[in-house]
C-alpha cells in the first residue's frame, strides 16, 4: 500500500473529527444562545453583500471579493462560535460540584493549578482549590461563603506558616451577592494585583514544588474533611 493511499483514511478521519467538533460546539452554544445560528448566518450574508458592493466600487472581479468574503466569514464564525461555546459551557456547569476546576484548567501559562482540592466538605460538596501564579498563591472557594470561610481560613493559616512572604488571595465563586460568577473567574484571576510583590517564573515553580512536597508528606487535614473523598464530580464538570 502506498503512502498516499494510507494517508487518505487519516485525512478523512481528521476532517470528520473537525466536523464533529464544530457540530458539538454549535450544540453547546445553542443551549444557552438560541440566536447563535442566525448570528453565524448573518455574518456570512453581510460579508457577501459587502463583497458585492466592493466589487462594484473597485471594478474588480466579483469572484475575488466573494472568495475573500467566504474566507473571512468562516474565520469570524469560528471565532464567535469558540467564544460562545466557552461561555455557554461555563454557564451550563455552573452550580455543579467541581465546576471551578474546569475553568482553572484553562488558566494557561504562568499558573500552577493543583489537581485536587486542598479542602472539601463531602456533605455540602464545597471545595477550596489552590493555584500559584504571578500574584502569589490564590485560593478559589467554591460554595457559599458562610460554608467555605472556615476551610479558607484554615488553609490561609497553613500558608502563612510555610510561606510567610508570599501574598495569598481568595476568590469566592458562586451566585450569591459579592461572589464571582464562574463565567467571570478567568477575568478576576487576570486582575489580581501583582504589586508590590510579583512572583517570577522561578519563584512560581519553587512555591509550587514547596506546596506539592508538603502535600505529599500529608499536611494536617481538618476534621470535617474526608481524605478519601476529595475528588470532584467529573461528570458534572463535563456537563450532564
Amino acid at each position: 500500500m502506498s503512502t498516499a493511499q494510507s494517508a487518505q483514511p487519516k485525512k478523512k478521519r481528521r476532517l470528520a473529527q473537525v466536523a464533529q467538533n464544530i457540530k458539538d460546539s454549535y450544540t453547546i452554544s445553542r443551549r444557552s444562545y438560541r440566536w447563535i445560528g442566525w448570528a453565524l448566518l448573518g455574518i456570512v450574508v453581510v460579508l457577501l453583500a459587502l463583497a458585492g458592493a466592493l466589487a462594484s466600487l473597485t471594478e474588480q472581479a466579483l469572484w475575488y471579493w466573494l472568495l475573500m468574503a467566504v474566507v473571512f466569514a468562516l474565520m469570524l464564525d469560528m471565532l464567535v462560535l469558540s467564544l460562545t461555546t466557552r461561555r455557554a459551557s461555563y454557564m451550563q456547569i455552573e452550580g455543579h460540584p467541581g465546576a471551578v476546576k474546569a475553568v482553572l484548567d484553562q488558566a494557561g501559562r504562568g499558573w500552577y493549578v493543583e489537581s485536587e482540592p486542598v479542602a472539601l466538605n463531602p456533605k455540602t460538596q464545597d471545595f477550596v482549590w489552590r493555584m500559584v501564579g504571578r500574584p502569589g498563591v490564590v485560593l478559589v472557594a467554591e460554595g457559599p461563603p458562610a460554608r467555605t470561610q472556615r476551610m479558607v481560613e484554615e488553609e490561609k493559616r497553613v500558608l502563612r506558616r510555610i510561606l510567610s512572604t508570599v501574598p495569598v488571595h481568595v476568590i469566592s465563586v458562586g451566585t450569591e451577592e459579592g461572589q464571582t460568577r464562574l463565567i467571570h473567574l478567568e477575568r478576576t484571576m487576570r486582575r489580581l494585583p501583582t504589586k508590590p510583590t510579583k512572583l517570577t517564573n522561578t519563584e512560581i515553580d519553587r512555591v509550587a514544588k514547596r506546596l506539592s512536597s508538603l502535600s505529599s508528606k500529608g499536611l494536617p487535614i481538618p476534621k470535617y474533611i474526608d481524605p478519601n473523598n476529595i475528588r470532584p464530580d467529573r461528570r458534572a464538570m463535563r456537563g450532564r
